[in-house]
């Protein structure tokens, strides 16, 4: 099936990947003016011109500009510029616009809205697009100078052969750092007013990040930056890198208290009367033994005694050649509210273990519990496993930690520009521990039985799984992750992994459940001697019997009782639930 489906699978990926746009194909950016006014409060109004050709009647529709915010100062600081957008243009008018994040800043797309019933192709004419946008935080103390800088001024657009030039109106009294007018290299700077500069970016010239301009001012030509505004500066600054590492912190704390939970747990040195009473002697039995399948004989027989100390039945013997009598019948169980309270008093698991014995064809008034057991190992497995889980209570920390953890993701994803990104990694990764869990477990997908829904099931599986995969390569392929984005796509990756830790800390056991096998132990202890508990009588003899058998110490107790009956001059005992073989 893989092979027949391999050859579709390739030529639609290749389909794919092949028929996605080129926008250097499809529009021609022949020049490129910008306009800066910088004013005293250190914030800039910024205008764009693009002179755009249409070269192909069929394209994308519109194009990118990408506006950085995110800069690197002269000591390597890196922080975060304020941009708020005024206007986005075409032909004079205002256009449709969408803004994607990204790491460095925003990347804005202008032009025809993309719809169902819409066209979204440019009409093949010289088209001019305009952008205009206030900068803020442009201004930084160095001893006692003001420095105006100006990084990665201009938006980046498709097209290398535009001549692109910036227009600076600055404020009186600033002086070109002398080390900017040696770079010549990436572009000409020329004073054309007293407080005028023309940035000219030469035709040819590739796109890229391009040096600083830095203007030097007498110290008071800005507005004096308040202690608040340093504050919101700096809190802007650290704001995703920190939630950016908060995730995985947050999953390692939770994950390393709750192993500590089970190392601070103290040995006990008695045994919980209450503990014994609110478990069943089929749970101590699969808990004691690790929840291996051996368990299930001693879980039922364990079950067994129960109902009979219960005095629910009676029965000849503690092992597998004992025959049940004498059951609670039906119309105990539904006459009144004794007869009721006395069923339900039971765990789920032994009276599941009593339905399966009353399901049993009697001989006479004898039913042989061995037959019962056979055909039961599943279901008492199933409820023990539920009266198991249900002791541990609602785990709130773990899906509050999980739900937080997978905020702080989606937010690092969504102000990155890496939401679709790493949801097409992930989805990727999903189907794919779908499709080895599907191989390795059969049995936990069930087959269809119609014939509709089969064919729904195949085709999900042929057609629609493959789909997904095409689509998130394609999504992969085509989309450009800069070096920016690259540590914070980790973070996401990081903040999944600390998601499937918490919710793999639900098969540990919680502090409750580590009680319960704590208790279980300090029982096995108490039947052998070693740890003190409930003084011996013949009812609480009766109580422990099942868990005794439960813990195959059943002879071990049953001495001990015989000794204490010894002691108290008791000669006979012979208990109603017991019947003669």
């Amino acid at each position: 099936m893989l092979r027949l489906l391999s050859w579709p699978i390739l030529c639609a990926m290749l389909l794919a990947l092949t028929s996605c746009s080129n926008f250097d194909r499809e529009f021609t950016v022949q020049s490129a003016n910008s306009t800066v006014e910088v004013y005293t409060d250190g914030t800039a109004f910024v205008s764009e011109f693009f002179d755009i050709e249409v070269k192909r009647a069929e394209n994308y529709g519109g194009v990118y500009v990408d506006i950085p915010q995110r800069f690197t100062d002269a000591s390597g600081g890196v922080h975060w510029r304020d941009f708020q957008l005024a206007a986005a243009r075409r032909g004079g008018l205002d256009e449709y616009f969408s803004m994607e994040n990204n790491v460095p800043g925003y990347s804005i797309y202008i032009g025809m809205e993309h719809c169902k019933s819409c066209s979204a192709d440019l009409p093949k004419v010289p088209t001019k697009i305009q952008i205009a946008y206030w900068l803020g935080r442009l201004v930084r103390q160095e001893g006692d100078r003001e420095i105006l800088f100006l990084p990665a001024y201009m938006g980046r657009v498709h097209g290398q052969g535009a001549k692109k030039t910036l227009t600076l109106k600055l404020p009186p009294g600033g002086t070109l750092r002398p080390s900017q007018q040696d770079r010549a290299a990436a572009y000409d700077v020329m004073r054309i007013a007293p407080n005028e500069l023309l940035v000219s970016v030469p035709a040819g010239k590739g796109d890229r990040v391009l040096p600083d301009i830095e203007i030097e001012y007498p110290a008071g030509t800005f507005v004096t930056i308040t202690t608040g505004k340093r504050v919101e500066w700096w809190l802007s600054d650290h704001f995703l890198p920190f939630i950016a590492i908060l995730g995985p912190l947050v999953a390692g704390l939770f994950v390393l208290t709750r192993l500590g939970q089970g190392w601070r747990l103290p040995a006990p040195i008695a045994v919980d009367i209450k503990m014994s009473k609110s478990i069943s002697p089929a749970l101590a039995a699969y808990v004691f033994r690790n929840w291996k399948t051996d368990a299930t004989k001693a879980a039922f027989m364990a079950s067994v005694c129960q109902l009979a100390v219960r005095r629910m039945l009676r029965i000849s013997s503690l092992d597998e050649d004992a025959e049940a009598s004498n059951l609670f019948t039906k119309q105990e169980r539904k006459k009144g509210k004794p007869g009721r309270s006395r069923w339900y008093a039971l765990p789920a698991a032994t009276r599941l273990v009593f339905g399966q014995i009353e399901g049993e064809r009697p001989v006479g008034d004898r039913r042989r519990v061995v037959a019962a057991r056979r055909t039961l190992s599943d279901e008492l497995l199933k409820a023990v496993a539920e009266e198991y889980r249900k002791s541990r209570g609602k785990d709130r920390w773990s899906l509050a930690t999980s739900a937080t953890i997978l905020g702080l993701g989606v937010a690092v994803a969504y102000i990155t520009g890496l939401l679709l990104y790493s949801a097409a990694i992930l989805g990727l990764l999903f189907i794919g521990f779908l499709v080895v869990t599907m191989f390795r477990h059969p049995e936990r997908f069930p087959v269809a039985t119609g014939t509709a829904e089969q064919f729904k099931q195949a085709l999900a599986l042929m057609v629609g799984l493959p789909a997904m995969v095409i689509v998130a390569l394609v999504y992969i392929g085509t989309t450009e992750v800069v070096s920016e984005q690259v540590p914070y796509l980790m973070a996401i990756l990081l903040h999944v992994a600390g998601i499937i830790a918490v919710l793999a800390m639900l098969r540990i056991p919680t502090s409750k459940q580590q009680q319960i096998r704590n208790n279980i132990l300090s029982l096995n202890g108490y039947f052998r001697g070693e740890i003190d508990g409930p003084a011996m009588s013949v009812e609480s003899y009766e109580h422990y019997l099942p868990f005794a058998v439960a813990l195959d110490v059943e002879q071990r107790w049953t001495e001990c009782f015989n000794q204490w009956r010894e002691n108290e001059k008791m000669e006979t005992y012979a208990p109603d639930w017991r019947s003669s073989s």
